[in-house]
Order: structure tokens, then C-alpha cells, then sequence
């Protein structure tokens, strides 16, 4: 696990060499402090910190060719890179370290880039092939490593995050309005933009080919979630058990302290759990949790730690300071407004304090149903899908008025939570549901600079594409897969990235592994949402294994409690900064707008905690980078 950064000039300045190169590896020494290595070749130049995981005596990176003319450095782990390793060695490769990096760079001397298809892991990859004068470089699948890049047509500028490249003195920091209205659409930033107009992500399963004639981006890896699977639910539980066992264990090598994160939720309590199951010594687990608030889980973390006989700290948060969002500003490069990211980076913090791994259970949400808008997809498609094409939405609507209110049933099947969604498509219901600022609220509050700014753009052009790729599944089905691709990479994975990162904390998801991604993808969506539940098929897998309260417990996910932070400190900071002189932020709303929208907070005739946090983290951001 490291930082990467690099260059490739189809005519060198006096800008591109190695002095950039370490001023870029400074800029990402929080996320390797174990080592630094640089690579100048005519035409580029590649940087490495290192955070030494695996082969601690020989894992120096960047690794270099027998002729010394293609180099490679990487950010991730490769948890086959000994079965790959054993493969090469009969074809008459020979190795010098311990490592993956070298099983990575001997795998494209033998096959070019079709290597990336042999990795199974997380990784960001950079490799200069000096013989044909070109730089390569790949992101994993799912996205759970970053890597940004800049080309103006003759420099190609890369780093694991944006900082390493703003170290470049022609870069334009010129700021993309369209990349802010995705921020306050959807509180974080999609791929491809970045906040930066010259600054662009590479998309999760994405490689890049740079040479002076250009860069050509190509997909190498998509989700297929087509059903496939006909052998029943009770085989699919057993095969989906079996699958992430083995993922489990492959996440587990390492020659430095590990541990887990617990929030006490099913995805990262069955890590926890099927960790125990692999080592004989307690799985270290660290916790956060925030006492006195419903949004408090620690009590069953600490039931499952007891469970397990796990070894367990609990980090207790309270509302974030001043100076802390200020440190989140710098690390996340970006806007980002989940509100979980100050307890996820505290949390981080304290993992790093006692091991310098940790196993999360992210990801189990998109991959196996758990998220409610996959609920109300699945009771829209049950109930409206079967009476549609015959009565239509509009006379079915009348028909439910004349229904009991149905407060006994689940929520998404109660009448009113019907009627308002029949008429809506599942893709609409989603960015209602996802939107940080709507529509309405948009008219309102933005100012008409900044409307004109924008013109007629719409952040639904950014999911459209993978809703087209999606059109053929059914309406769960899409859903997941448009989380995959947009809220996963971009938020979810984010944020646990720069959290971990920023105190050189490696964090490993093994419920994101390539075959039990691929496995779950394969399940039909009843197999894994109800109307009245998700993660069927994992519940059923993890019968046995975790506690029964633990594994029937209603889904709360992470989140801090807002309203009572705004009551505190976090509203005299919103006070001194959105609404203090010089305002960032005031370019974009017209500020008696937004300052009717806090005193409704304050006033509790409206809560829009989630769009404060928002304005706030934007104007912190401004603060630190502008």
C-alpha cells in the first residue's frame, strides 16, 4: 500500500524531472512513510512512497527490468501474486524480492497489458516500457484504489491523489462548475470529473495507454449481473459462504500487525467473524461509535467482539472541530460531504495506533441487496409491475386511496409510500433519494451567476450511461449496479481511501474481492432483497456464524448524528465561515437563501443537516485549496 505519482513529457521541460518528481512524493508521504524511490527515464519520470505491508526487506519500489529500461510502481496488493509468481518461474523468470510489485512488471513482459486480467487485488499501477516509449497504467475493477491524471496534449501528469499533481507549476487550477453541481447533486464527485478542470479520474476497471501520439482509455473489466445462477438459494448461500471464507483468507497475508473495523453492522461483523475462524490468535477490532445518540452502535460491536473473542477498542466521536475539517480538506483534494468521513478518518486514526492493516466490511451493501432504495425497487416491481400494463398507474393510484394506511406493514408497501412512488420509475426514485440539493431547492438557493454558470447541465447525464448498460436487468439489479459504478468508486471507497491513508493505515475489503463480486453477481435479485428485507442470501450464508441478534438487527447504517452537531460548535463554525466576508460560497448561492435554510434548522421547521454539511465542506475545501 503506498502513494504513486509520475510523468511523461512527449517534449520534456525544464518542469518534468526529478526534482518534480520528488516534490510530488512529498506531497504523498502521508501515505507511504516506510520508504521513497524515483525512476527518470527521456521521456518520464515515476515517484514511490511505500508502506511496507509485505516483503518489509526487499519491497522497494520502483522495480525495474533485467535491461533497466521499464520500471513499475504500484499502490495496492495483489493476493495472487505467489500462484502468479510460480507460474512465471518455469518460463524462466527469475525474482529478487519477496513482493508483488516485481510479480506485476515480469507479468507484462510476458503477456502486455492482458496482465491486468491475472490481478486479483486492489491496485493502482504505473509502469514506464522504455522499449516502446510508452506509460502504462491500470485501477483496479471496483475502484478501490485511486489514481487522477492530466494531459494538455503534451504532458501526462499522474498521482494517487490530486495534490501530487497540483506540485506541477503549469498546471491550471482553474475549478470545473460542472464538477461543483455533481458535488452538491450527489455530496461527492464522479468519475471521470475531478473538481479541478484539468484534472481527471481514472475510472474504476479502466487502463490508460500514454504515448506521444496521445492517451487512449480503455475498459478492460465490467460487472456483468445477468442471473446465472439455477442451483436454488439454499446451494447459493452455501457457494456464497464458501467464496467469501476463501476471500477472507487470501486478505490476510501480511508481515505487519492487522486487525478489523466493526461497526457492529452484519457486512463488517461476518469479517470479524470469518477472520476468527482463520487465526489462532483474537482479531484485534477497533470501533466508533457516538455514545448518548441513537446513531450509536457500540453495543453491538461489542457484542460481536464477545462473540468472538475479539480484542476490541472503542473510539468515542463527538462533533467535528474547526481544525479537523480542515485536515479533511487537505487529504480528500476535493468536495466530499458524507458526513461519516470525520468519524471514519478518527476511527482510522486509532486503527493506525495498533496494527497497520485492517479488514472493513464495505462494500456488502451493493454487493448482496442491504440498502432500502433496493427495497422500495423491489416492492415497486412486485406490486406495480404486475397490475401496470393492465389497470395502468394512474387508476391503480386511485384504487390505493380507498386502501387502509397499512402503518403495520413495511414501509415501502404502506400506501402512501406506494402511490408516491408507482408513477416513478426506479432510476428516478434513485436520484431522489441520492440528491443532496434538488431541483426545487437548486432554484431557490443558487444564484443567478451561477445558473447561467451551468447552463442546462444535468449530474443525470453522469448515470445515464450505466443505466443504459444496465437497461436489460431488472429494476434491483440496475440499482445495484449503478451504485457500483458511481456511488461506490466515488463515495463510498473515497472515503475510506483518504481515511485510512492519511495516518498510512491499509485497509482491505474483501467482500469487494473480484470472484465474490463476480459470484454475487451472478444470483438472481430475489435471492437477495425482499420487500421487506435485504441480504437474504448472505443472512442465510452466515446462519451459524454470527449471533442471531446480530444478524436479525434492522440495517441503521453510518451515520453521525447531524442535528445535534449544528446544535453545538458545528453551528458557530457554519456561522463564521458560510456566512462570514469573502465567502466562497457566496459566488454560488444567494446568501439570505441559505442563511433562511439554517435558521429552519435551527428553528426545527426543516431539517437540511445533510445540505449544511455540504455547504460547509465545500467552504472548507475553498478555504484550503483556493
Amino acid at each position: 500500500m503506498c502513494g504513486i505519482a509520475g510523468y511523461f513529457s512527449a517534449s520534456p521541460g525544464p518542469e518534468e524531472s526529478e526534482a518534480l518528481l520528488q516534490r510530488m512524493n512529498r506531497a504523498l508521504a502521508h501515505r507511504g512513510p516506510d520508504g521513497e524511490g524515483v525512476f527518470v527515464a527521456d521521456h518520464a519520470g515515476l515517484a514511490h512512497r511505500r508502506l511496507a505491508v509485505i516483503d518489509l526487506a526487499t519491497g522497494q519500489q520502483p522495480v525495474l527490468s533485467p535491461d533497466g529500461r521499464t520500471a513499475l510502481i504500484f499502490n495496492g496488493e495483489i493476493y495472487n501474486f505467489r500462484e502468479l509468481r510460480e507460474e512465471l518461474r518455469p518460463k524462466g523468470y527469475t525474482f529478487h524480492t519477496q513482493g508483488d510489485a516485481e510479480v506485476i512488471l515480469n507479468l507484462y513482459r510476458e503477456h502486455g497489458e492482458a496482465c491486468v486480467h491475472l490481478l486479483r487485488g486492489m491496485f493502482a499501477i504505473a509502469l514506464w516500457d522504455g522499449p516502446r516509449r510508452r506509460l502504462w497504467l491500470a485501477r483496479d475493477r471496483i475502484g478501490i484504489k485511486p489514481l487522477y491524471y492530466s494531459w494538455d496534449g503534451r504532458r501526462f501528469l499522474f498521482a494517487s491523489e490530486i495534490k501530487g499533481i497540483l506540485q506541477h507549476p503549469g498546471l491550471s487550477k482553474a475549478l470545473d462548475p460542472l464538477a461543483i453541481e455533481d458535488y452538491l447533486t450527489l455530496a461527492y464527485i464522479p468519475a471521470p470529473r475531478s473538481v479541478f478542470r484539468d484534472v481527471r479520474k481514472l475510472e474504476a476497471g479502466h487502463m490508460l495507454t500514454v504515448t506521444a501520439e496521445g492517451v487512449a482509455d480503455t475498459c478492460y473489466w465490467d460487472l456483468d449481473m445477468s442471473p446465472r445462477w439455477d442451483l436454488g438459494a439454499p446451494q447459493a448461500a452455501i457457494s456464497l459462504l464458501d467464496t467469501v471464507r476463501e476471500a477472507v483468507g487470501k486478505h490476510l497475508v501480511s508481515d505487519v500487525p492487522l486487525g478489523a473495523l466493526l461497526s457492529g453492522g452484519l457486512d463488517s461483523s461476518a469479517v470479524v467473524g470469518l477472520m476468527s475462524e482463520c487465526s489462532a490468535e483474537p482479531v484485534h477490532a477497533i470501533s466508533v461509535g457516538f455514545p448518548g445518540t441513537s446513531a450509536d452502535e457500540l453495543p453491538y460491536a461489542r457484542r460481536v467482539a464477545q462473540s468472538f473473542r475479539a480484542r476490541q477498542d472503542e473510539i468515542h466521536v463527538a462533533e467535528p472541530t474547526g481544525g479537523l475539517l480542515d485536515t479533511l480538506a487537505w487529504h480528500y483534494d476535493e468536495p466530499f460531504a458524507d458526513p461519516s468521513a470525520p468519524p471514519t478518518f478518527l476511527l482510522c486514526e486509532a486503527a493506525r495506533k495498533r496494527v497497520t492493516v485492517c479488514l472493513s466490511g464495505d462494500g456488502g451493501d451493493e454487493n448482496f441487496g442491504g440498502y432500502r432504495r433496493y427495497r422500495v425497487a423491489a416492492a415497486q416491481g412486485g406490486i406495480a409491475g404486475a397490475v401496470r400494463e393492465r389497470v395502468g398507474a394512474e387508476a391503480l393510484g386511485r384504487a390505493l386511496a380507498h386502501v387502509p394506511a397499512g402503518r403495520w406493514l413495511p414501509k415501502p408497501l404502506r400506501r402512501e409510500s406506494l402511490m408516491s412512488r408507482l408513477g416513478r420509475s426506479p432510476e428516478v426514485q434513485y436520484r431522489a433519494g441520492m440528491t443532496l440539493f434538488s431541483a426545487a431547492m437548486k432554484e431557490r438557493v443558487y444564484s443567478p451567476v451561477w445558473k447561467a454558470r451551468l447552463g442546462d447541465y444535468d449530474t443525470g447525464s453522469v448515470l445515464a450511461p450505466h443505466l443504459a448498460r444496465a437497461a436489460d436487468w431488472d429494476p434491483v439489479t440496475r440499482l445495484q449496479y449503478l451504485d457500483f459504478k458511481t456511488y461506490l468508486a466515488d463515495g463510498i471507497l473515497t472515503k475510506v481511501d483518504r481515511a485510512s491513508m492519511a495516518h498510512a493505515l491499509e485497509v482491505r475489503v474483501p467482500l469487494l474481492d473480484q470472484r465474490v463480486v463476480e459470484f454475487a453477481a451472478t444470483l438472481p435479485s430475489r435471492y437477495k432483497v425482499s420487500t421487506a428485507q435485504g441480504k437474504l442470501v448472505f443472512k442465510r450464508a452466515l446462519r451459524g456464524i454470527l449471533p442471531r441478534d446480530i444478524l436479525t438487527r434492522r440495517k441503521t447504517g453510518f451515520t453521525p448524528p447531524m442535528n445535534d452537531w449544528f446544535r453545538g460548535h458545528l453551528g458557530s463554525l457554519l456561522e463564521e465561515r458560510v456566512f462570514g466576508p469573502h465567502a466562497f460560497v457566496s459566488s454560488i448561492f444567494e446568501v439570505r437563501e441559505l442563511r433562511a435554510l439554517w435558521e429552519g434548522q435551527q428553528g426545527g421547521a426543516q431539517s437540511v443537516a445533510s445540505q449544511l454539511w455540504a455547504v460547509l465542506t465545500l467552504e472548507s475545501w475553498a478555504r484550503r485549496f483556493l
